[in-house]
This record gives C-alpha cells, structure tokens and sequence, in this order.
C-alpha cells in the first residue's frame, strides 16, 4: 500500500495504490475525526471517478452529509470547509504528480489538512447508510471575485497554461469576470499533454501564446490547481522562489508585515528580502502542513515554500492556493506594469534542484555523512551553508522514490559546482551503504 505522508495518501494506481487502501483510509479518516458533514473535490485524472465513488459510499454508509463539489481545485475544496464550517473534506488528487498516481489529501476543522499521527486505525464501522449527498458549486469562486472584485481589472492580457487539470474547469470565467482578457492552452480535461508539475515542463508553448498575444503575465496550474508557475511578459519562467515573493508584496503592500513562516528550502532573495523589511522570519520544515503549522501556532500573517511557489495566505485559505496568487501577481502586475518592475528591488540568486533516484531510507545514510559538519541544520533534512550567499539542502522525498538536492549561490558557476559536489557524494554514500 502506498504510504500516507505529511501531504495526504499518494500511488500509482493498480501497483501500490488500491481500492481497498482508498476504503481503509477514508473509514480511518471518518472514526477518527467524527466527521458528520464531508465535502469532496476531484481533480481531472482517469481514475478520479472511480476514487469519487468509493469515497461516497464510504461516508454515505458511515452517516455523512456530503457535499459534492465535484471536478475543482484542491484549495476550493479547503476554503469550502472553512467557509462553511463543515467537520471535514477530502480531495482525490495526487496534485503535480504524474498521471497515473492518485491519491487524498484530507481536511479537517479549520479547513487544514489532517496529520498523518491524526490518523488512528479504524475500531468500529458505523455502516448505518444514512448519509446523505447535495451537488453544489463551491463558495470558492465567488469569494475570490469578491475578494478582488472592488475596483475589476483593466486592459490586463494573461496566459494561462491549464494543464489538462481542473483548472479547465473554471479559471477562465474568474479571470473574465473580473475584467481580464484571458488565451488558454491545455485547456481540455482530463488531456495531459505536459508534464503535470509545471515546474519540471519547459512551458514552451505558453511561452509563445504570451509572446503571440502580447500579454502582461503567464500561469501554469498542476492538475489539482495548489501549484502555480509564473512567466513574465517575454515568456520567460521566473524562479519558483519569485512566486512566494510575489504573495508577499501583494500582502505588504495592504498591511504591515510583521511575522512570516517560510520553509527551509526558500530562496535567499525571500530571506534577505524579509529582513529587510524588519519581518520576523519563523523557518519551517519542508512540506505545505509544516508552513501551516508554524503559520497557526506562531501567528504569522502568512507563509510558504520557495521551492514550488506555494503560498499560504491564512486569512483566505489553510492550503497553498495556485489561483489566489494568480491573482494576487495580477494585480502587482496591472500595478507595476510588468513582473521586472515588481522584483527590480530583490537580490537575485541561482538554484538549481536534482532527484536522485533511490529509496528514501537511504537518507540515513547520507546524514550520517553529513550531521557532524560546521553550518549545518537539521530542521528538514540536512542543510549546509558553506557561506553567507549560498547552501546546500539534502533531503528524502515525502512523496517520490528518490532523495532530492537542492543548491543556491550567487552566480550558475558556484551551484553548478555545489550540485555536482553533493550529488557525487551522495551517490558515492549510497553505493557504499549498499555493501
């Protein structure tokens, strides 16, 4: 059975993911919380369906109200729960995972995402059949026009690259109806013809519709619409890391910035930047539920990770939330007039980032390698800081078979040294181990 980690329950179906451990844990899930109202959200994948129906029969036979807000984005189903106070949701997506995965990601009060030691095996089932299912659409689209909706759009072209995923559902018409002039690419769902995480595809093809129709700003979703990338007005990818530096302007620009949870792998540009604005920065292991953590508990106004981009912005959701950043660099960009303005002022930096394919538990080995070392941390992973303009993070996926590296500095020359050092050391280690 594939694994539930910090980001929900995630496999290839058919070969470490099936319908009997889709039953476990979602019987799990309801003896464990209590949860009598559910809502549930799929994304674009061939099996969403048939992971749809086990999942309503499942709360159906356990008493849930369910509401089903059918194929949508992974934060509508986050801002559903929180908005409407229900006890829980669950979305069927494996996110920016390829398409043969699948997978959960579950939800509880407040509208955060469950802890995998939240979890306990299932005691009792319940099997009154008495829930009840409603169809509704989501509150999500309206509250995030009206969210931006004051004062609309004006004269703003954008290109969005919908991936095949559920933002084919929907996007668009928010965009239109808030004076947007929007051209779309992969824009069939359920049709997968990139790689779902965007920020592994070239993106050529998006790049030429920005070029071609001459717009301000590009977006490219994964299938379950959490994960955004960026492209400026020349086409041009802009690092994963600008993207939760664009959530942070957008916010500083309404409020005083005074406390912000940013994960250990985020760029220095986001760090310095932070610093120099006088905001306290809380560091924070990688993974959307450790941000969230920190966010709550440390009562920061907002928080992310720089390496996906992923921008949690609390007062509007619990979860990484690809359309409100979509948004939220629109309106910097009608403001700046284009993406170079808006970052003019940020320290640039080089990151490069590799998998190396192997089995996560090889990690140990690695650390033991590692841990002892002069400027080292040990939030997440390993993470070495060989001077004040450039690191090292090694770390074991939570949801791939491979152990990732992660390197910034200040010119491509020095990461690509630091990328070749580390990734022959670590192979050189597990070659060893493995003896």
């Amino acid at each position: 059975m594939a694994g539930l980690t910090i980001s929900g329950l995630r496999g290839i179906i058919g070969e470490d993911l099936f319908a009997n451990d889709i039953l476990e844990v979602v019987y799990n899930f309801i003896d464990s919380t209590g949860i009598k109202s559910c809502a549930i959200g799929r994304d674009t994948r061939s099996t969403s369906d048939m992971i749809h129906q086990i999942v309503i029969s499942c709360l159906l036979s356990e008493g849930c109200n369910i509401v089903d807000l059918g194929i949508t984005s992974t934060p509508s189903v986050f801002r559903h729960v929180k908005k409407n106070d229900l006890d829980g949701g669950i979305c069927i997506t494996s996110s920016h995972n390829p398409k043969e995965w699948n997978g959960l990601k579950l939800i509880i009060r407040p509208g955060r995402i469950i802890k995998p030691e939240e979890l306990k095996n299932q005691s009792n089932m319940n099997n009154s059949f008495t829930g009840t299912k409603r169809e509704l659409e989501t509150c999500y689209y309206n509250d995030l026009i009206e969210f931006f909706g004051n004062d609309g759009f004006h004269g703003l072209k954008v290109a969005m690259d919908l991936g095949g995923g559920a933002a084919c559902e929907f996007v668009r018409e928010i965009f239109v109806k808030l004076g947007i002039s929007v051209y779309t690419i992969n824009d069939t769902s359920g049709s997968f013809n990139r790689t779902i995480d965007p920020t592994e595809d070239s993106l050529e093809s998006l790049s030429k519709l920005i070029v071609d129709n001459e717009c301000n700003v590009g977006f490219a979703f994964d299938a379950d619409v959490d994960r955004l990338v960026i492209l400026n007005d020349k086409g041009e990818k802009i690092p994963p890391d600008f993207s939760l530096l664009a959530g942070i302007k957008y916010v500083e620009q309404k409020v005083k910035l005074n406390k912000a949870a940013i994960s250990i792998d985020s760029s220095l540009s986001i760090i310095n930047y932070l610093k120099k604005i006088n905001c306290e920065i809380v560091t924070t292991p990688v993974g959307e539920i450790s941000v969230l953590e920190k966010i709550q508990s440390e009562e920061c106004q907002l928080g992310g990770e720089g390496s996906s981009g992923g921008f949690i912005y609390p007062e509007f959701n619990l979860c990484r939330d690809g359309i409100l950043l979509a948004l939220m660099v629109s309106r910097l960009v009608e403001m700046n007039g284009n993406i170079e303005n808006l970052f003019k002022d940020i320290e640039k930096f080089i990151q490069k980032r590799i998998k190396i394919k192997t089995n996560p538990k090889n990690f140990i080995f690695v650390k033991e390698k590692f841990e002892k070392m002069q400027n080292v941390t040990l939030i997440d992973g390993i993470k070495i800081s060989p001077n004040e303009d450039s690191w090292v993070l090694i770390r074991a996926s939570n949801t791939e078979k491979c152990i990732r590296l992660s390197v910034e500095a200040k010119n491509d020359n020095e990461a690509s040294e630091l990328i070749e050092k580390y990734e022959n050391q670590i192979n050189e280690i597990i070659k060893n181990s493995s003896h």
